[in-house]
This record gives structure tokens, sequence and C-alpha cells, in this order.
């Protein structure tokens, strides 16, 4: 017979930590004992097919890049402009795919792109719009803000990290 002793987790580090962790396991001597919980976060990001995708093409297309770069074949210069985006569009599409995505906090929602960062407060969020086309955030100013890479089915995990509740 055996005995189950107290479940473990091998969640990653970027799910949220669960309501029933407590603060009470620090010791009260510690700095962290000041703290009223932990942060609870939530990350969506691209799928990584993206990422392996752009490294086959930057093989794909390295040859090209670098025989346009060295050869120059046509033009000169404008060869080797042209090998150098070659180059780059892989590696610009593969920074896109790690950076862009959705951060969730207590605090509210931080959209990410390539080069730009918006956080939207959890008070000027008036709902959320579902559709095929993804989850769209509807402002206080009833503009929508659309918030790709999430899926409908994240939106509950997302309103309990926001500590908001789910309203018809």
């Amino acid at each position: 017979m055996t005995t189950a002793g107290p479940e473990t987790s091998n969640d990653a580090p970027d799910r949220p930590v669960p309501d029933s962790a407590s603060p009470d396991s620090a010791s009260p001597d510690s700095a962290s004992s000041n703290r009223a919980a932990p942060r609870r976060r939530l990350r969506v990001r691209r799928s990584a097919a993206i990422t392996g995708a752009a490294f086959v093409a930057w093989l794909t297309v390295a040859p090209l890049a670098l025989a346009l770069m060295v050869e120059q074949p046509v033009w000169g210069a404008v060869s080797a402009v042209l090998g150098a985006v070659l180059l780059c569009a892989p590696v610009a599409i593969s920074i896109w795919a790690w950076r862009s995505g959705i951060d969730v906090t207590a605090e509210g929602i931080a959209v990410r792109g390539m080069f730009t960062s918006r956080v939207i407060e959890w008070e000027h969020i008036d709902g959320f719009a579902t559709g095929d086309d993804g989850v769209a955030a509807i402002l206080d100013d009833q503009s929508q803000v659309r918030l790709d890479p999430l899926k409908p089915e994240n939106l509950p995990q997302v309103l309990r990290i926001g500590g908001q509740e789910l309203r018809d």
C-alpha cells in the first residue's frame, strides 16, 4: 500500500501562483514578510513554431544573402543591401515572436509588440469581446485593443489574476 504525500507542482515559472499560496511560509524576520502576497502573472506568447520557421528560413536564405553581399552580381551596393535585408528578416521575425504577447498582472494587462509596449490598467477595462479572431479588451472610452495571442479559454485565468469577476 502506498501513501500519497503532498502534491508537488512542476508548473513553469510563467504560470500564476495558485490562490492557496500563503505568505505565512516566510520567516517573520525576513524582508519578504512585509509583502501581502506573491505576485501572480500570466505570460502569453506566440508559438515557438514561428521561431523554428524563422530559423529554417535563415538557414535557407543565408547562402543567397552571403553570395549577394560577397559577389555583388547586380549593381554592387544594391546587392550588398539586398543581402543584408535577407539576413535580417528571419532574425527580426524571431525577435518579434519572442517579444510580442500579453502579460497579465494584478495591476493590468501589458500588450507587447516588437518595439512597443502598452500597459492597460484594470480600471480602464470595461470588458472583453471574443470572436473567431481572438480576444479584444473593451476600454472605458469604448475603443478595443486586440489581445493577440490570448485565446477565449484563457479569460477565466486572466480575470482571476486581475482580481476581477466574470459578469454577463
